[in-house]
């Protein structure tokens, strides 16, 4: 049973991703997050603000604890229907790893959530988590011309991108992993692309597969 605190506790943790999110972004526009056993040595640092520039309260005097209790992938999510009053898919993100934050009692308010599952107003009060980014997961190298060279890497060529319907991405020609996929989730070694060299060939395992990205 989802709990009201639970619900307050996710809305600040998806609060806190915005706030942090300026890195370049890879394949994915949502995040699986796992439970993790960081080695990284406990810290903690205070005086720490959190200035939201979604609207959202801001929150001062926090102090921000290591090592990161959850930790999240970026992802393609296929198998889920469009519902009324959802919304689209969202811009691409990158990898977050997620530690505990105790702020100082502050404002509260309400922040409005419009995903795939629907729009709500939610109440929020002090964060639970911040969630900061991982720089140097994989981008996405975008071409122009499919079916044409592309990149630096000597062997690229231009195909579509079955996690990112309509875009087109550069992967190394002499790549190619695994048969039939329908999101970068689905490929065997992790950052590579999953693409072919025609849309209509995503998923069906015709001329398509898993590529590593060419640069």
């Amino acid at each position: 049973m989802v709990t009201r605190a639970s619900r307050l506790t996710f809305a600040a943790a998806v609060a806190a991703v915005l706030i942090w999110r300026a890195w370049p972004a890879p394949a994915g526009d949502h995040l699986a997050c796992y439970k993790v056993k960081d080695q990284l040595a406990k810290a903690q640092f205070s005086g720490v603000s959190l200035l939201s520039n979604t609207g959202g309260p801001n929150q001062n005097g926090c102090t921000i604890a290591t090592g990161a209790k959850l930790c999240c992938d970026a992802v393609d999510k296929m198998g889920v229907p469009p519902q009324p009053g959802g919304a689209g898919p969202g811009a691409s993100t990158t990898r977050f790893c997620c530690y505990k934050v105790k702020c100082q009692k502050g404002p509260s308010g309400n922040l409005d959530f419009t995903d795939q599952f629907g729009s709500r107003a939610l109440p929020v009060t002090t964060p639970k988590m911040i969630c900061a980014p991982v720089p140097g997961t994989p981008s996405i190298p975008e071409c122009a011309n499919e079916g044409g060279g592309c990149g630096s890497c000597g062997d690229g060529i231009c195909v579509s991108h079955c996690g990112g319907p309509g875009q087109l991405v550069c992967v190394s020609n002499h790549t190619y992993g695994q048969g039939a996929c329908t999101a970068d989730a689905a490929c065997i070694t992790p950052g590579n692309l999953c693409g072919a060299t025609s849309p209509a060939n995503c998923g069906t395992g015709n001329l398509n597969g898993c590529f590593a990205p060419c640069p």
